[in-house]
């Protein structure tokens, strides 16, 4: 039997013991085991998180892998907004997959994109159509990804273990790629992707 609430209150202060420190945000990673089917589990870890919230325990409280459903079952009872939705997003997902980013806009909940290439697919790391767009910036295929992005106004996650590509990954704001430049990526369809892994809409 799972405890939401308590669980979810325990494991939050273990992160915070782990770091050290006041976190500036702390996410639910995903919907519980149940995922969307059913609404109590998800109220219970959100008003854990409110409850941490509010105590100061972190500067802002988000979620990560949620679709509408999911996000509709929290708001039945949530008190506080998520700051953050964090999902899987990048070029050839569209730039509104499933409705999600336009869902989270409308209720001021920044859209967050994890795997922004694709979990590190060919079609971004040297794709035809980024690595073109990039040459007109001096640019590579990659930042050209991670600027589409970006430049929707969303946040980005990346990860390296080599300090050149980190650099590369955050020199994205010197340029900005033309609306047709954009409406090109927005139209690409690979790689394919969906926003979360236990839901659909």
């Amino acid at each position: 039997i799972f405890d939401c609430h308590g669980d979810t209150k325990k494991k939050f202060q273990e992160n915070i013991d782990l770091l050290g420190t006041t976190p500036d945000l702390v996410l639910l990673h995903f919907p519980p085991i149940t995922g969307c089917l059913l609404c109590s589990p998800i109220q219970a870890q959100w008003k854990a998180m409110e409850e941490m919230y509010k105590a100061k325990k972190a500067r802002a409280i988000g979620v990560s892998n949620y679709c509408q459903s999911c996000l509709k079952c929290l708001n039945k009872t949530a008190t506080v907004q998520p700051a953050v939705n964090q999902f899987k997003y990048h070029v050839g997902m569209g730039p509104d997959p499933i409705g999600i980013v336009s869902y989270c806009k409308e209720r001021n909940i920044l859209p967050q994109a994890y795997s922004p290439l694709g979990n590190g697919s060919p079609d971004l790391i040297h794709g035809e159509v980024t690595g073109k767009i990039g040459e007109n910036y001096n640019k590579t295929s990659v930042q050209i990804a991670l600027k589409w992005v970006v430049q929707k106004g969303h946040g980005v996650l990346t990860k390296s273990t080599k300090r050149n590509y980190l650099e590369d990954d955050i020199d994205l704001f010197d340029f900005n790629m033309t609306d047709s430049e954009v409406s090109t990526l927005d139209s690409q369809t690979k790689p394919a992707g969906s926003p979360s892994f236990l839901c659909k809409k």
